[in-house]
C-alpha cells in the first residue's frame, strides 16, 4: 500500500525529469531558454526526502487516530522505533533510505492495534493529572453538590482590551491539551454534550476576572491564574475514578521495525 505509492512518486519524479530533459535540450537547440524558462537543476533526491517524511507523519497520524479513542489519538512516540539499525525511521530517511513503509505500518498495527485504547485512556489520565496537579495537598475539594478542582491556566491582561485578560502564550497548548482530555473523559462517561462544549470552548477568548462558563454537569469559574473545574458531584468522583484507574495502565515497550 505505501511501498506502491513511494514506487509511483519515483517513477513520477524520473518520468518528469526525462521530460524536462528533452524540453531543455529543444529549448536550447532553438536558442530559447530564457523564454521557455525550464529548470535545469531540481532537487529531486530533497524532494523525494521530503515527500517520504510527509507520508511517514500522514502514516503515523492515521495510527494514532485507528488505535485511540473517539477525541483521544494514541500518542506514538516514533523516535523510540529503531528502522534498519537506525534510531527512528527519521534517522534512517535523513541517512537516504528508503524504509519499508508496509512493513513499519504492520509494527505499528502489531504495537497498538490491541493496546492503543488503554494507552491513550492512560496518556488521557496522565494529562489530567498533571494539569489538574492531583499530587498536590487540597487539590480535590468536596461539597455537598459539587468537587471543586483547579486548571493550571496563568493569564495576562488583554492587550486589547485591558478591562480582560487571556491565557499566557505559554499556558496556550497545556490548558488546550487538558480541555480536549476532559472532553474524551466526558465522551467515555456518556456526556456528550459536554464533551462537544469542551472540544469547541475558545480558551484564548478574553475573559472578566472571576468569570463564570456553564457546561451540562460542569461550571468553569475563570481566575487570574487557574481556572476553578466545578463538577457535579456524581459526574466529579466519576472523573477522579477514572483518572485513578486508567493511570494504572502499564508503558509499551519499543518495537523493532
Amino acid at each position: 500500500m505505501y511501498n506502491a505509492l513511494v514506487e509511483a512518486f519515483r517513477a513520477a519524479q524520473e518520468a518528469s525529469a526525462e521530460a524536462f530533459a528533452r524540453v531543455s535540450m529543444l529549448a536550447t537547440q532553438a536558442g530559447a531558454e530564457a523564454v521557455v524558462g525550464v529548470p535545469l537543476h531540481v532537487d529531486h533526491a530533497g524532494e523525494y526526502r521530503r515527500f517520504l517524511r510527509r507520508l511517514v507523519a500522514s502514516l503515523i497520524e492515521r495510527a494514532s487516530n485507528e488505535f485511540g479513542i473517539a477525541g483521544a489519538p494514541v500518542s506514538i512516540d516514533e523516535t523510540r522505533i529503531p528502522v534498519n539499525g537506525h534510531p527512528n525511521i527519521w534517522e534512517a530517511i535523513r541517512a537516504g533510505e528508503t524504509p519499508d513503509l508496509d512493513r513499519y505500518w504492520r509494527v505499528l498495527t502489531h504495537r497498538y492495534e490491541h493496546r492503543g485504547r488503554a494507552l491513550a485512556y492512560r496518556q488521557v489520565a496522565q494529562t489530567l493529572a498533571a494539569a489538574l496537579e492531583l499530587d498536590a495537598p487540597n487539590a480535590v475539594r468536596r461539597f455537598a453538590t459539587v468537587v471543586r478542582l483547579r486548571l493550571n491556566a496563568s493569564s495576562e491582561p488583554s492587550a486589547v482590551r485591558p478591562s480582560k485578560r487571556r491565557v499566557m502564550a505559554d499556558a496556550h497548548a497545556k490548558v488546550r491539551a487538558a480541555l480536549l482530555a476532559l472532553a474524551a473523559f466526558a465522551q467515555d462517561a456518556g456526556e456528550p454534550a459536554l464533551a462537544g462544549c469542551l472540544r469547541q470552548f475558545d480558551h484564548g477568548e478574553p475573559f472578566a476576572p472571576q468569570q463564570r462558563r456553564t457546561f451540562p454537569g460542569l461550571d468553569v469559574v475563570q481566575f487570574n491564574e487557574y481556572w476553578e473545574l466545578r463538577f457535579a458531584l456524581p459526574l466529579g468522583e466519576r472523573l477522579l475514578a477514572f483518572i485513578s484507574q486508567h493511570l494504572s495502565e502499564p508503558a509499551s515497550e519499543p518495537v523493532s521495525a
